[in-house]
């Protein structure tokens, strides 16, 4: 599907070219034809597999962004490639399939006299990464969330195990890290090497999207911090566990080892023995017994080693 809205400013006309759906090549030629790109920047728009990248030429501004959601519960996500392209008083936005990612964008274009529409092509293009950009923001939002949960879910439960969760979260930001660095380098870029479709009025604007990627990289770090964190906590509450029960056998089996002593010495039926033949023989070495059981029983509990 193709669809075109236009934006008009004073003496400017802009228009942006949305195009959903990369499966029909004879649907896309026309507009490839009008682009004048390069032959590897169509290889690019149409090879959805790769990661984030971004290009830039005499006649163009090229930026490759994944469209990413992240399922909290299932521990899962999905993405969907995003390519945009910035010529003079143009914008074409690429699309694996129909989203609601651009609404931001469209309830803007509404809103008579509003910036996207007394700005030229170069401020739509910045609209757009920055709808991008806030719904990465909220991805870290949501992870910051859920590692909340998971510190929670270690104070709260001794037989909470958060290791799938923290393998799952784990390879997902680096994931998201590796789609977010290249976007980062393009606008880095494009601040310090201004191209002359970027209007000097509107380079602060694309400072503010930088900043919050920044703030993103950020954000991840931290996250990657945490649940390193986290996963050092359960590790060694599964060893204070451990030896928690170590110690327990090794105080059981200390109590047992002086009465099992009495009870070998005993079992050897050597014939002069004399406790063998006395009437309260039995009693006398079975009360010696719970005497030093009970009697180690309470040392220990003494010293807190039980």
């Amino acid at each position: 599907m193709i669809k075109a809205s236009k934006l008009s400013a004073d003496k400017l006309l802009t228009t942006w070219l949305e195009i959903t759906g990369l499966s029909d090549i004879s649907l896309l030629k026309p507009v490839f034809d009008q682009l004048q790109v390069t032959s590897l920047v169509l290889e690019d728009i149409l090879n959805t597999d790769q990661n984030a990248k971004t290009d830039t030429g005499e006649k163009w501004v090229f930026f490759v962004l994944k469209n990413i959601q992240w399922n909290s519960t299932s521990l899962t996500w999905t993405s969907e490639q995003i390519s945009l392209v910035l010529q003079p008083d143009i914008i074409v936005s690429f699309a694996e399939k129909k989203s609601n990612l651009f609404n931001p964008a469209y309830s803007l274009l509404e809103v008579a006299g509003s910036k996207i529409r007394t700005h030229g092509a170069d401020f739509t293009f910045y609209t757009l990464l920055d709808v991008m950009v806030d719904e990465y923001l909220e991805i870290c939002e949501k992870l910051e969330l859920q590692i909340e949960d998971l510190e929670l879910g270690m104070e709260g439960k001794s037989d909470f195990d958060p290791t799938q969760t923290i393998h799952q979260i784990r390879k997902f930001q680096i994931y998201f890290r590796h789609q977010i660095m290249p976007v980062r380098e393009g606008l880095i870029k494009l601040i310090k090497e201004p191209d002359h479709l970027i209007s000097p009025d509107d380079l602060p604007y694309y400072q503010d999207i930088l900043d919050h990627i920044n703030q993103i990289m950020s954000q991840l770090d931290q996250i990657r911090d945490n649940l390193a964190s986290i996963r050092e906590l359960y590790l060694t509450q599964l060893n204070i566990g451990m030896n928690k029960v170590i110690q327990l056998l090794t105080v059981v089996s200390t109590i047992f080892i002086p009465v099992t002593f009495i009870a070998g010495i005993y079992g050897m039926n050597f014939m002069n023995m004399p406790e063998l033949q006395w009437k309260y023989g039995y009693f006398m070495v079975l009360g010696f017994m719970v005497v030093i059981g009970f009697g180690s029983y309470f040392f220990f509990r003494r010293k807190r080693w039980m």
